[in-house]
């Protein structure tokens, strides 16, 4: 596969990347080279192998789910770094967009 700046461009602003020009040169030969390792991958030949699939929970094994007593907001904001009187402030990680 050829990964042209476009490419590179594209997977950088799905996964919520800023990357300036230098990066983006950078990152053109190291994507390029992932997706030749997952191309290998691709062509592996595994016959009549069987996916691999996981046994389903047992959802009888699992705990009840009570309300149970619970702390008092003043204990948990009173050692938070920000809050509002009511809620912990955090910073904020992603864009709207």
């Amino acid at each position: 596969m050829d990964v042209t700046h476009d490419l590179v461009r594209h997977v950088a602003h799905l996964a919520r990347l800023e990357l300036t020009e230098e990066e983006v040169a950078e990152m053109q030969p190291q994507l390029a080279a992932i997706l030749h390792h997952v191309e290998q991958v691709q062509e592996i030949d595994c016959g009549d192998a069987e996916p691999a699939t996981q046994e389903a929970i047992d959802f009888d094994a699992l705990r009840t789910d009570e309300t149970g007593e619970t702390l008092d907001r003043r204990s948990i904001t009173k050692n938070a770094p920000q809050h509002d009187g009511s809620f912990l402030v955090v910073p904020r990680i992603l864009d709207a967009d």
